[in-house]
């Protein structure tokens, strides 16, 4: 599970994130489908959260119109398990530290805490189809959104909406919270001149950035009370203007502001991520409508941008891991979408071609989350209600066929292969996605032979 990742999509939307140091990127991931144990047409796996263990969570989708029925779902080491439930609305979204769940049951409006053996409600209230919970702490705190407004529940402090603590006059979006259960986020989300970061702390309301002019937004808050807020003092919608990306501490009246982590001059429909290590990306539009996309050092420093391939129109970005790896989609001129991953060292990779002894997958594979060792969950193969899920794993290297092992196999593979081969969604011998199976392909796999005999 990504617990404290925060995506504010100054534009509109958000999600959730932790971290480490950054990583180099794997070229190439093993897939595993994630399949209904009943599956059929009708019948689908709908994944939310991959923690670190490997463990996914999410709903099982079966039938259409009246006949539509959710159940969540645990799945571990290629085991559904599928929860036994008494309505016929309720989802999985986020991974607790012990293997259970949080969610939500659209029949009754609550949050419902999960296990293999059901569900138990922990909240009621206006809980419903607009509702997410996007993260769980490791000390019992559970955050969400009902559409753009925030609540928290603990088992200590029951439910709290922060719009009724505003006064009941806007909504208050939640971006993240840390585990000691302080809370960043965003009042009056929806107006981009006027919306202010906001911050929940010892149970009461504050405005982390009071001496920022303009508009101001809370992106994310780590466990050293450092926080990631945007500011731009034109307004971020339609945006245009100046925008500034702030990693501060906390102090006693709010955030410590130094200088800017990044200064953008111009930017449209901006996205920024950051994670527990101060790393934070960032993607936005120009006014000739050409995408960009930055990604920082750990600590917020040396902010760099990437190169996006040419021929690319839209970038959204939908996450951080743990090690600094952002994920995300891109579009191009024909309307085809395309899954990536980004570090500051490495650039941007696109997955489709990443993808080892799966059949191919339509859309490239894009992100929903991912965890610290690199694995991801992908969406693929749309069919117009629910997306196809599956897992990806790094794979080993040297590892031709994505058997987990190195041995007389991939060498033969390899050999088998040699010369010009196309870069295709098989991946295959060709290691190092260059269109040749040649001399480096075989170094890399006669090394890790060597080292695993």
């Amino acid at each position: 599970m990504i617990l404290r990742h925060t995506l504010a999509t100054i534009a509109g939307v958000a999600t959730a994130m932790p971290c480490q140091a950054i990583a180099d990127l794997p070229q190439r991931y093993v897939v595993t489908l994630l399949e209904h144990p009943e599956g059929n047409g009708t019948k689908t796996l709908v994944p939310f959260d991959l923690d670190d263990a490997g463990r996914i969570t999410g709903f099982a989708f079966h039938g259409f119109g009246l006949d539509l029925t959710r159940q969540p779902f645990f799945w571990e080491s290629g085991v559904t398990h599928l929860v036994p439930v008494d309505w016929d609305y309720t989802e999985a979204h986020q991974l607790a530290a012990d293997g259970t769940a949080f969610g939500i049951d659209d029949t009754v409006d609550t949050i419902i805490h999960i296990d293999t053996a059901g569900t138990t409600s922990v909240a009621s209230g206006s809980f419903g189809p607009y509702t997410q919970i996007t993260h769980v702490t490791n000390t019992g705190y559970v955050l969400g959104n009902d559409a753009n407004d925030g609540f928290v529940w603990h088992q200590a402090i029951g439910a709290v909406r922060f719009s009724t603590l505003a006064g009941g006059i806007a909504p208050a979006y939640a971006a993240d919270i840390n585990n000691t259960g302080t809370v960043i986020g965003t009042s009056d989300f929806n107006d981009g001149g006027s919306s202010r970061s906001m911050l929940w702390k010892d149970q009461e309301l504050i405005d982390p950035a009071i001496t920022l002019s303009g508009a101001t937004r809370g992106i994310a808050i780590d466990d050293q009370d450092r926080v990631v807020l945007a500011h731009a003092p034109n307004g971020f919608w339609p945006g245009g203007g100046v925008h500034h990306i702030y990693l501060a501490p906390l102090g006693q009246d709010g955030a410590e502001l130094g200088a800017p982590a990044k200064t953008i001059l111009e930017a449209f429909n901006l996205e920024v991520l950051a994670n527990d290590d101060g790393v934070i990306t960032g993607c936005w539009k120009t006014s000739d409508d050409e995408i960009r996309i930055f990604m920082t050092s750990p600590g917020g420093l040396d902010a760099t941008e990437l190169v996006i391939p040419s021929y690319m129109l839209e970038i959204d970005l939908d996450g951080i891991s743990d090690t600094g790896m952002a994920f995300g989609r891109l579009l191009d001129a024909n309307y085809v979408t395309y899954g990536f991953v980004a570090t500051a060292q490495d650039g941007i990779q696109l997955l489709g071609h990443r993808l080892i002894g799966s059949p191919p997958l339509a859309f490239y594979g894009v992100p929903r989350d991912a965890n610290a060792s690199g694995a991801m969950i992908i969406t693929w193969a749309h069919n117009y209600n629910y997306s196809h899920w599956a897992l990806i794993e790094p794979a080993l290297r040297g590892d031709v066929d994505g058997s987990g092992t190195v041995d007389v196999t991939d060498l033969l593979n390899l050999i088998a292969s040699w010369g010009p081969q196309p870069v295709d969604p098989l991946c295959g011998p060709d290691l190092n996605l260059d269109g040749v199976v040649g001399v480096d392909d075989l170094l890399e796999v006669l090394d890790a032979f060597m080292l695993n005999p």
